[in-house]
């Protein structure tokens, strides 16, 4: 029986060109799965292009080929025969304009998000993968590509940063077992890899946390800890979304928290993004749906309307009404 690995593997094969798509705002798993896939398909002589409708994050672009990367626009003015989204929960983290759809091109939908519902016309989805790069990688050993140092660092980002570097709940042995099949097969030199992920932030980035720690806020029972960031703090210390959205996990090394959440002001006007982290027993993709958002059983997100205090109150009574395993 042909698996849908097979049936990936043999669809990019005989495409020629090809549009890979990062979802919105991409972050290291879909920027890492999309340029690494690209990579690899171009070392074998197809056409590769890759869109996004957001700029990668600076902190992300030590990433081979991520000059690249390009707007919809621009994506749309040349013809494909095949497009792979990447990390996309649903259709719309992709960003694209109703143009993409009107072309009717087949779309391989690979993803590792709770909730997908399959929009591709292949679809490869597994909550149980850590990261949409660790599949990425299965897909590179099960069709026998082999993995060059470039691709290799593109994965191993993908799978560090939607693992905290192999420390989140999602690290199973078989993500332990993929990481070491890559560092093996390429050579690529882990420690430096690591570095360029971890140690190179803006002065202003962590300045940001300083002030971020400060201002962190905890429950009377210290279950719960939260930071809210007003668009002034951001340009304060000239950081970008991305900047922000890290910082939710250093609120949850706290030893007695075990729900972590940032809520931000978004650029549109009166919109407020949650981003939620917890510890077991707690499903914060629970907590999130109640938002009408998701994501993974430990770190999830949604956008909702209102201010930041109002927003954290009722981040705070849902909390209250708990949300575990």
């Amino acid at each position: 029986m042909t698996s849908v690995l097979d049936q990936i593997a043999a669809l990019l094969t005989g495409a020629q060109s090809i549009l890979i798509a990062m979802h919105v705002s991409p972050d290291g798993d879909s920027a890492g799965s999309a340029l690494g896939l690209g990579l690899a398909l171009r070392r074998q002589g197809h056409r590769v292009r890759w869109v996004a409708l957001d700029a990668v994050p600076q902190r992300l672009h030590f990433l081979p080929a991520v000059d690249e990367v390009v707007g919809w626009a621009e994506a749309l003015a040349h013809p494909y025969d095949m497009a792979v989204a990447l990390d996309c929960a649903s259709d719309s983290r992709l960003g694209a304009p109703p143009a993409f759809w009107r072309t009717g091109l087949p779309l391989i939908n690979i993803d590792h998000h709770l909730g997908n519902p399959g929009f591709g016309t292949v679809n490869w989805v597994d909550s149980q993968m850590s990261s949409t790069g660790e599949m990425v990688a299965r897909l590179f050993q099960h069709a026998a590509w082999g993995v060059t140092p470039p691709e290799a660092l593109c994965l191993w980002t993908a799978m560090a940063t939607d693992t905290l570097s192999f420390r989140q709940r999602n690290t199973r042995a078989p993500t332990l077992a993929m990481a070491h099949w890559l560092a093996r097969e390429s050579g690529l030199d882990v420690g430096e890899a690591n570095r360029l992920i971890w140690d190179q932030r803006p002065l202003g980035e962590v300045r940001f946390l300083g002030w971020a720690l400060t201002a962190m806020q905890v429950s009377e029972d210290q279950r719960f800890a939260w930071v809210a960031v007003p668009r002034a703090r951001m340009a304060e210390f000239a950081i970008d979304e991305s900047g922000v959205d890290t910082i939710v996990h250093h609120l949850l090394s706290v030893s007695t928290v075990q729900v972590a959440f940032l809520v931000r002001e978004m650029a549109e006007s009166g919109q407020v993004k949650i981003s939620w982290r917890g510890k077991a027993p707690w499903n914060v993709a629970a907590v999130a749906q109640a938002f009408g958002g998701g994501g993974h059983v430990y770190a999830a997100a949604a956008v909702v309307g209102g201010a930041l205090q109002e927003v954290t109150s009722r981040v705070l009574a849902a909390l209250s009404g708990g949300a575990c395993d």
